[in-house]
């Protein structure tokens, strides 16, 4: 089920202080800057905003005009100051996080360009290695997103981590998982994802401390199974999570 995202505010943030007075604008050029607010509003078009001024007029003026017909309620002010303090969050927070993505995201960026440009093309698997790199940009892209707070987390960053976590190990081809992790590997729910023959190797096979200069040990074999059972893992998680990967 796709949830639905909150935008985070970071502590220091106030953006509470009173509208500008917009009374004296002439009707023209209200709704001139009103539909620049408006743009903002639902397409978050910055580029026809000239200054952080001009934006306090605009989303003022489409904030009174889309509550126009509440005027006569007795929180209408309330509804219109709220829907100006989250566009000014939109606004200023916004630009923050932009600042940051441009500052750290490039380099993750160009080494995933680098990769689909030069990566091999005679094996399914180097994949991996794209999906490995498309990660690594969205985590940091998240990190600095409307929903991460001031330490860069987010709701569903353990879930990110893990895919990384099992994809480098994938793309190292097992380097990094222990000896000791591979002689412990649960075999009885494998059996749809390897070859019963790797499964008898693997409860044949000697230790590597009992092994022969040229054996074949149980590590070799663990590490085969511990790599097939990260890769379900992994398609598992997307399978049930991506959809929760996005941000308002």
């Amino acid at each position: 089920m796709i949830q639905v995202k909150t935008m985070t505010e970071w502590p220091d943030e106030d953006y509470t202080y009173p509208l500008p007075d917009v009374s004296h604008i002439p009707e023209q050029e209200a709704r001139r800057l009103r539909f620049k607010g408006m743009q903002f509003e639902v397409f978050g078009d910055r580029k026809q905003i000239e200054s952080d001024e001009e934006f306090e007029v605009c989303i003022t003026l489409h904030a009174l005009w889309n509550w126009h017909h509440h005027a006569d309620d007795e929180n209408y002010e309330e509804m219109v100051k709220s829907e100006v303090v989250h566009n000014r969050y939109r606004w200023y927070h916004g630009r923050h996080l932009k600042a940051l993505c441009e500052e750290h995201l490039p380099p993750l960026v160009e080494k995933l360009v680098e990769e689909a440009r030069h990566g091999p093309m005679f094996d399914g698997a180097f994949l991996y290695r794209l999906e490995l790199e498309k990660l690594r940009c969205m985590r940091a892209y998240f990190s600095y997103s409307f929903i991460a707070d001031r330490e860069g987390n987010f709701s569903f960053k353990p879930w990110m981590d893990i895919c990384i976590r099992l994809l480098e190990y994938i793309v190292a081809e097992g380097r990094g998982i222990s000896d000791e992790q591979c002689l412990h590997v649960n075999v009885r729910n494998v059996h749809d994802i390897v070859d019963g023959s790797l499964i008898y190797f693997y409860m044949e096979a000697p230790l590597p401390s009992e092994a022969e200069e040229h054996d074949v040990d149980k590590a070799f074999y663990g590490r085969e199974i511990y790599l097939r059972k990260a890769e379900r893992l992994y398609y598992s998680i997307r399978l049930n999570k991506l959809q929760d990967w996005w941000e308002p």
